[in-house]
């Protein structure tokens, strides 16, 4: 069988892009919860989640003949290293194969393409989330990149909504709910000072200076550039109007006095798991990101304001039964604080260094803190 490699350029075949996305994003992970991969998703994930130009140059598609079977997305960025040293980076996502195709090195030879362009665009570093057991991982350490350490998602079961999904719709037995409820609980703590508000789009420094302010605090920032950021949000405000309720993109910040403290990004999305062989549960999640809190902020004031987030989730979406954030690691103290627990799956930080300058990653032997996008 003659497997052709190409780089996809426009027009995008978004209706084959869901088709082979669907066969495994969604299908594969029906048991976890799974997004909804059509032809529109796959529109809109080009516009809000891969909406720079530079990015574009990393997306590879499988043929065979004129059948899409297999996909690897990069996402071009910039990533600061201990706040001194600026490192170009592609950050893999949305690895997929037909499963049809598996076990004809497709997967390999798609990353071999990307690794050479990276290469000769010299890139500094490929980066890599992998989750453990679904071959990724083993597929990453062939191309000699690095193990740095596992890397968390977090979920909080939203209080009465949650316990109910787990109990009438995913079967989970009563001892398990009970102790769910523990850590469903959203606490009782002041309203922070100030007003939590839709942030808006003249704001993008402001908000950016936050977020970029975690290079003085983390190893590793992903940097919030003006355009990227901008188009991004853009992008993904048009969620409602393009899917309709509850579906929504809500970026957020906190005012104190005229001045910005804190921000929060989350998407409102359905999600379908499997309860049992062909019966579905189709409900909302609220996916968290780009969390950022002003330098001066103080611990309870972080908690504060996280949790108005999650109270105002519950009171506008109250039929979400999680919220989920894949990016915490730059403040895991304030989601251990609120009760999220890890996903039951495991995930990692993958880096393979490509120039001299990106060698320095290897000063550390894990990373525990940072600030890096995950691209599910």
């Amino acid at each position: 069988m003659d497997i052709e490699i190409k780089k996809l350029k426009e027009p995008y075949p978004y209706k084959k892009l869901a088709d082979v996305l669907r066969k495994t994003y969604f299908e594969e992970y029906l048991n976890a919860g799974a997004l909804q991969w059509s032809e529109e998703y796959a529109k809109f994930y080009f516009d809000a989640i891969l909406p720079k130009e530079s990015s574009r140059d990393f997306i590879f598609g499988a043929f065979d003949g004129e059948r899409l079977v297999g996909t690897l997305f990069g996402h071009r960025d910039m990533v600061i290293f201990e706040n001194r040293l600026k490192l170009e980076t592609v950050n893999l996502g949305l690895t997929a194969v037909d499963p049809e195709y598996w076990r004809q090195g497709i997967a390999k030879e798609m990353l071999s393409r990307l690794i050479k362009q990276a290469e000769e665009k010299n890139i500094d570093f490929i980066m890599a989330f992998p989750e453990k057991g679904r071959y990724g991982d083993k597929l990453l350490a062939q191309f000699d990149f690095k193990n740095y350490g596992k890397t968390q998602h977090l979920i909080k079961i939203m209080e009465g909504r949650g316990l109910q999904a787990l109990r009438e719709n995913l079967n989970i037995n009563v001892i398990l709910v009970k102790l769910a409820s523990f850590f469903s609980h959203i606490p009782e703590m002041d309203k922070p000072e100030g007003v939590i508000r839709e942030a808006k789009i003249e704001e993008i420094d402001d908000v950016r200076e936050i977020l970029n302010s975690y290079a003085t605090r983390v190893p590793l920032l992903n940097f919030y550039s003006h355009e990227g950021y901008k188009e991004s949000n853009i992008g993904l405000a048009q969620m409602n109007e393009r899917f309709g309720d509850p579906w929504g993109y809500h970026w957020l910040v906190l005012e104190q006095n005229g001045e910005i403290k804190a921000t929060i990004s989350y998407r409102i999305e359905i999600v379908t798991s499997e309860i049992i062989p062909d019966e579905y549960l189709n409900a909302p999640v609220a996916l968290l990101t780009s969390i950022g809190y002003h330098e001066e902020m103080e611990f309870d004031q972080k908690l504060e304001f996280m949790t108005a987030i999650l109270r105002g989730i519950r009171t506008e979406v109250p039929e979400a039964f999680i919220s989920q954030i894949t990016s915490p690691q730059h403040e895991r103290k304030v989601f251990k604080k609120l009760r999220f627990i890890k996903d039951r799956n495991t995930y990692y930080l993958y880096m393979k260094p490509l120039t001299e300058r990106a060698g320095e990653l290897n000063n550390y032997k894990k990373y525990k803190e940072y600030l890096l996008q995950y691209f599910r």
